[in-house]
């Protein structure tokens, strides 16, 4: 089923959380609602379950303005981000409760409760009690307990975020897989830019309850449209630079005594501030090859796999990530950059 918004805002007293904001979902989906915190996506998230009514526009699902319905009359479900299971219950009891309150009988509800975790891999864990699961696993049966009630809508709250890292990355892949086979609608909020690029079909990027972007994660990742996506979109680092449009779908763009040549279909002559990527800076001991970047190492950290380093150039302060850790690199070593395209982006046309 579909969600739509259609200029929807959302006001307490006089501060508007959610302002004019459209979008949709189409079904059988994956949209993530993407912000730091307090840009509006739960609270959205939450006028799209019926726990919030709009100030202003109107929620539909599947084509049916819900604008105005409570959430037991919307045929959603949420996972929320403490998982909500009851303490006194069994986990095959937490599973049931919602079956049981909307009507069905003691022996159809268990049934569907036992099919429930089974989809999600826990068909033998069902006498136990939550306090007796791992995080992951009571992330599980509250989805379970949430999917029995066959939602035309399934919803996330920060679902991962009581979870460590290994485990956020397994649980991720999970949900989509899950998403993918049932054909669900899903629409799944968090401030994680790589968890949503890794389970989303799209992505919405809210700031300050309004819509900055929004759009499949390598068009976010790759053509941010605006200075706050390219820094929120995975790290980068702005720095001013001088453009000269060669063609119409390319510019070259030159950052103290490097030139680097990158599509752009929009950019003028003239300053810029652009944003560069870290892994799109190759960082070499100076004096480097000719038409290189010069700067001086002013901050290095070993994170085992790779090192990161901050370097100040004439450009601006910029941020590195390079692979070799084998000879680092130290504070106040010269050094030479050269500059992959596809991590260079114009921001400020």
């Amino acid at each position: 089923m579909s969600v739509e918004f259609r200029n929807v805002s959302k006001r307490y007293g006089a501060v508007t959380v959610v302002s004019d904001v459209s979008f949709t979902v189409e079904a059988g989906t994956l949209v993530t609602l993407l912000g730091p915190s307090g840009c509006g996506k739960t609270t959205t998230l939450r006028m799209i379950a019926g726990l919030e009514l709009p100030s202003e526009g109107r929620v539909l699902i599947a084509g049916r303005d819900v604008t105005s319905l409570s959430a037991t009359e919307r045929d959603v479900s949420m996972v929320f981000q403490s998982y909500a299971l009851f303490p006194h219950m069994s986990v095959l009891e937490n599973v049931c409760y919602g079956l049981r309150r909307s009507g069905a009988g003691k022996a159809e509800a268990a049934d569907r409760a036992r099919d429930g975790l089974r989809q999600v891999g826990l068909e033998d864990l069902g006498h136990r009690q939550p306090s007796e699961l791992s995080g992951g696993q009571q992330q599980r049966v509250a989805v379970a307990r949430a999917l029995v009630l066959k939602p035309s809508v399934l919803l996330f709250d920060e679902p991962l975020s009581n979870l460590d890292a290994r485990l956020r990355r397994q649980m991720r892949e999970e949900i989509r897989d899950l998403q993918r086979s049932l054909g669900l609608t899903v629409v799944y909020v968090t401030h994680d830019q790589q968890e949503a690029m890794a389970v989303s079909d799209r992505i919405i990027v809210m700031n300050a309850g309004r819509i900055e972007q929004q759009g499949a994660p390598r068009e976010l990742y790759e053509r941010p449209a605006t200075p706050f996506l390219a820094r929120f979109m995975g790290e980068s680092t702005p720095a001013r630079g001088v453009v000269r449009r060669l063609d119409a779908a390319r510019v070259r763009v030159r950052l103290g005594d490097c030139e680097v040549d990158i599509a752009d279909s929009d950019a003028a002559d003239g300053e810029v501030t652009v944003a560069i990527r870290p892994e799109a800076i190759a960082v070499e001991r100076a004096p480097g090859p000719a038409g290189a970047l010069t700067g001086a190492i002013a901050k290095a950290s070993y994170l085992g796999t790779h090192m990161e380093y901050a370097i100040d150039t004439a450009a601006g302060s910029l941020f590195a990530t390079c692979p070799r850790v084998e000879r680092p690199l130290s504070a106040g070593d010269k050094v030479a950059l050269l500059l992959k395209p596809q991590g260079v982006i114009v921001v400020d046309r």
